[in-house]
């Protein structure tokens, strides 16, 4: 009994942690953006019509 016990916790625990995982990585990919790309990872502005591409 004591171990079904520490699987629970552990499970709880593990879940947790990727859960909390999953929601900032959605979280970054719903506010992801061509402008932060641009400024932060490409360090320069794309032409309009590559803009229109999403």
């Amino acid at each position: 009994m004591e171990e079904a016990a520490y699987l629970a916790v552990w499970l709880i625990g593990l879940f947790g942690i990727v859960g909390t995982v999953c929601a900032y990585v959605a979280k970054m990919v719903i506010h992801d953006s061509t402008s932060y790309d641009e400024q932060y990872v490409w360090r320069r502005k794309l032409p309009p019509e590559a803009r229109d591409k999403r």
